[in-house]
C-alpha cells in the first residue's frame, strides 16, 4: 500500500497562528494514526509534505516506523526553522533516534527509492549524513551540504536528483577565494561534498542544480568520474558560473543527452578560453572542450526566458557556438517560451545556417505552444 501525507493543502499565508498550530496538531495526529491503523500491512511508499515546520520529533518517529516495516520508497519534503536537518540514525533492524539536530543517518537494505528536499534558512552545515543503502535505484537530494559524509553507498542508483547548497557564510568565502587568483591556484575548498558526489558515480542520470554547479567549483576535488551517465540534466542560473560544469563533461565519456534547465550563467576570465562552454571572448582560435564531446541529443529548455534584451542575443550566440563545436550532435531539441509563431520561425531559420562542415548532420526541433517545427542542417 501506498500512503502519502501533505500539509500544503490546509496551510497557506492567510491562517492565523492559533490556527496554524491547531492544523499542525491535526496534521501530526493523523500521521500518527495512519501509520497505527495500517501498521500490519505492507507499505510500498510514503510520502510526507510538511510546508509548515512540525518539528523534529514526529518526523523522526514516522521515518523509524516506516523502515522498520521495510518501506520501498520514501518522499520527504520538509521545511524548517530549526538550524540543524533532520537527526536521526535509523537501521532496517534496530532503531536509534537522536534529537540533536546534528546528523542524519538513514541504513536500509530495503529502500529502492528515496526523496529527500529540507528547506530551510543556510546558516549552518548538518555536522554529518550518511547513507547506507545497497538497493536504492533513485535518489533525490536537497540540503546544504554536510562537513562530513562518513558512508556513502550507492551501488545500484540509476537515478540521481540533487541540490547540494553551500551556507550564507561558505558562498562568501567563495566569492573571496574566487577574487584572489593565488587561493584558487592553491584549490581552497570552501566546504568538502567530495564523498557524496563521488558516491553516486554509478548513476546513469543525473539532475544537478544550479547551486550543485557551485559546490562542484567550491567543495569537491578532485572532480567525480562518471562513465555510466548517459542522460544529464543541468540547472542554469544567470549569477552561477559554468566552470565546473566543463570540467564535468570532460568526465562523462559516455554523455549520450544534454539537458540544460535555462541557458544564462554568469561571465568569468574562464570564459575567455578553452575553459568554459561559450564562446570565448575575444580569441576566434581558441580551443573548446566541446569539440571532444561525445553528446549526441541536447535539449534546451525555456529558451526565450530573458531578463534583459540582451539575454536573448546571448542564448542565440551560445547555441549557434554548440552548432558549430560538438562534433557529435544529432539532434537539437529547442523549447522557446513564446507566443509569436514568426519568433520560432525566424529562430529555425537563423539556426539552420550554422555551419557544421566536417561534423555530423544534426537535426533541429523548435518547439513553442503554437508551433513544433523541424530542419537539419
Amino acid at each position: 500500500m501506498n500512503l502519502d501525507f501533505d500539509d500544503s493543502i490546509s496551510m497557506h499565508p492567510g491562517v492565523r497562528r492559533q490556527e496554524r498550530d491547531k492544523i499542525r496538531s491535526r496534521f501530526i495526529r493523523l500521521v500518527d494514526s495512519k501509520l497505527a491503523l495500517h501498521r500490519n500491512a505492507p507499505l510500498n511508499r510514503l510520502s510526507i509534505k510538511c510546508k509548515d515546520d512540525v518539528g523534529p520529533a514526529p518526523v523522526i518517529r514516522w521515518i523509524s516506523k516506516v523502515l522498520n516495516r521495510h518501506v520501498t520508497e520514501l518522499v520527504l519534503s520538509i521545511s524548517s526553522h530549526w538550524s540543524w536537518p533532520l537527526s536521526s540514525e535509523v537501521d532496517s533492524s534496530e532503531t536509534m533516534c537522536q534529537e540533536f539536530w546534528e546528523s542524519c543517518s538513514v541504513s536500509s537494505i530495503t529502500l529502492k527509492r528515496l526523496t529527500f528536499r529540507f528547506k530551510q534558512m543556510v546558516y549552518d552545515n548538518p555536522k554529518s549524513v550518511s547513507f547506507d543503502t545497497p538497493n536504492l535505484v533513485y535518489f533525490e537530494y536537497s540540503d546544504a551540504i554536510a562537513d562530513t559524509y562518513p558512508n556513502v553507498n550507492f551501488p545500484l542508483l540509476v537515478e540521481a536528483s540533487l541540490d547540494l547548497r553551500m551556507t550564507h557564510e561558505q558562498i562568501g568565502q567563495a566569492k573571496l577565494s574566487e577574487d584572489d587568483i593565488a587561493k584558487e591556484k592553491e584549490g581552497t575548498m570552501v566546504g568538502n561534498a567530495t564523498v557524496l558526489l563521488m558516491g553516486i558515480c554509478n548513476v546513469k542520470k543525473l539532475y544537478l542544480s544550479d547551486n550543485t554547479l557551485e559546490v562542484l567549483a567550491f567543495c569537491c576535488k578532485p572532480m567525480p568520474v562518471y562513465n555510466n551517465l548517459v542522460h544529464l540534466t543541468i540547472k542554469t542560473h544567470r549569477d552561477v558560473e559554468w566552470k565546473s560544469l566543463t570540467a564535468l563533461l570532460k568526465n562523462c565519456q559516455n554523455l549520450e543527452t544534454l539537458v540544460f534547465d535555462g541557458l544564462l550563467h554568469r561571465y568569468g576570465m574562464n570564459c575567455r578560453s578553452c575553459e568554459c562552454l561559450c564562446k570565448p571572448w575575444e580569441e576566434e582560435d581558441v580551443p573548446t572542450c566541446l569539440s571532444s564531446s561525445p553528446v549526441k541529443v541536447l535539449e534546451i529548455l525555456k529558451f526565450g526566458d530573458i531578463c534583459e534584451d540582451e539575454d536573448m542575443d546571448k542564448m542565440m550566440e551560445q547555441v549557434e557556438y554548440f552548432l558549430e563545436t560538438m562534433p557529435n550532435l544529432e539532434q537539437l531539441i529547442i523549447h522557446y517560451e513564446t507566443s509569436i509563431d514568426e519568433d520560432v520561425e525566424e529562430v529555425l531559420s537563423q539556426f539552420q545556417m550554422v555551419s557544421r562542415e566536417g561534423l555530423s548532420k544534426c537535426k533541429i526541433q523548435v518547439i513553442s505552444d503554437n508551433l513544433n517545427l523541424s530542419s537539419s542542417t
